[in-house]
């Protein structure tokens, strides 16, 4: 290569030349398992058909009962987005005028807020400091004052990276009188959640997260309380799509609480999404092989080996430790670096995507989720080690290696 030649070349190399696209280690959408992707690679087909409903999306919703830990409950397929989940729990149960309180501890707190205000529910905040613990003894006073029909949380706050206690919450709305609504969108299938010990009425969630399918779909387990408060309804919602109480109606057998006797047609109330709903069966079956516990272990371990690799770049977590996230990792950049061109330089330069915080925190701090394949040392590791090399271009200085070392010594010693 001649001199003019060696001038013009850019001084700096792209290690993600000849990537097509890159590595998602953002809270969601997640990287999608190959038996996933291969299970949209199908004709098209009728939603209505009888063998789509027997073959496909029933054996489903059975195997997300299992994922929702409900035996109790039925789980509903919807398409959209986790917040179509959300709005679709919020409308079936609660009427306008009625008390709701919501508990906010971050972004996605708000959005229910927000939901429920806009369905028009008398709606109570109960505030809670971003990445800071809750306090359950104010909470049941506020709840005992109230005296809500519902309460409302998020279980894993993706804007923080802070999981709640779930289990508690339930056992307070129990002892009140209150529904219980659960905004599991980036926990489910990554977290334990135990939806009929925790006393869950709607566990709302979508696909694109932890349950590693193509984002599209909303997920909702109803419990038999919700469905009595569907039926005890002055007045009907005021959407037709989103009024879970059809699917009883229409869709659920008779043996199982519904209204369509068994073995007779079932009619979807809303057309399901054929080619999501194939992808979702995938995933589900390769949850269920994986086993629940050991998934659960398995995003547990590799969140704590990220969160070691944090600690010996010197990066420090935002939520308080004793609520850190096995999902979503949320952590401070060093001061004087922009969040964002750190996520630039991690995505332009190294092939990998994160997240910037949410909010006020945009600028202050990171997201980096560990769902699904990504909860591994295989995603881990490239992750930590990208991470650590764009900050030391932005000018962060640490040992080399330092965080890659302190995550393999964690996996090693936790696997």
């Amino acid at each position: 290569m001649n001199r003019a030649r060696e001038d013009s070349v850019e001084p700096t190399i792209s290690w993600s030349a000849g990537q097509n696209r890159a590595i998602l280690m953002i809270p969601g959408p997640t990287e999608l398992p190959w038996p996933v992707i291969q299970a949209m690679n199908q004709p098209p087909m009728i939603q209505y058909d009888a063998q789509f409903d027997l073959n496909i999306l029933e054996p489903t919703t059975q195997a997300l009962r299992e994922i929702f830990q409900t035996k109790d409950g039925e789980v509903i397929l919807l398409p959209g987005s986790g917040r179509t989940g959300l709005e679709a729990g919020a409308i079936s149960v609660i009427e306008p005028g009625e008390r709701v309180l919501t508990i906010v501890t971050g972004v996605f707190g708000l959005l229910m807020r927000e939901i429920m205000t806009r369905i028009g529910a008398q709606v109570t905040e109960f505030s809670v400091e971003s990445g800071q613990p809750l306090d359950l003894a104010a909470l049941e006073k506020k709840v005992e004052e109230l005296k809500p029909k519902a309460i409302t949380m998020v279980h894993n706050e993706t804007s923080t990276g802070a999981t709640y206690p779930a289990e508690p919450v339930g056992a307070i709305a129990r002892r009140h009188g209150a529904l219980f609504l659960l905004d599991t969108v980036s926990s489910l299938a990554g977290i334990d959640v135990r939806t009929d010990v925790w006393g869950v009425d709607l566990n709302m969630t979508g696909s694109q997260k932890c349950l590693t399918a193509p984002i599209g779909m909303a997920v909702v387990s109803v419990s038999p309380r919700a469905w009595e408060a569907m039926e005890r309804r002055s007045r009907k919602p005021g959407s037709l799509v989103y009024d879970l109480l059809r699917w009883k109606e229409l869709w659920m057998p008779v043996s199982r609480g519904g209204r369509v006797p068994d073995g007779t047609p079932r009619r979807q109330p809303i057309s399901i999404p054929t080619h999501l709903t194939l992808a979702m069966q995938a995933a589900t079956r390769l949850i269920l092989e994986e086993g629940l516990p050991h998934r659960f272990r398995r995003h547990e371990v590799a969140s704590r080996a990220f969160r070691a690799g944090l600690g010996a770049m010197r990066l420090e977590i935002f939520p308080h430790p004793s609520i850190a996230s096995n999902t979503v990792a949320c952590f401070k950049v060093p001061n004087g670096i922009e969040a964002g061109a750190a996520v630039k330089q991690m995505r332009d330069r190294y092939g990998i995507l994160i997240g910037t915080g949410l909010e006020r925190f945009r600028a202050t701090t990171l997201r980096v989720g560990t769902m699904g394949l990504t909860a591994s040392p295989l995603y881990v590791l490239p992750t930590l080690s990208a991470l650590e090399l764009a900050l030391r271009d932005l000018g962060h200085k640490t040992e080399s290696g330092a965080g890659v070392a302190a995550a393999q010594s964690t996996f090693a010693n936790l696997a």
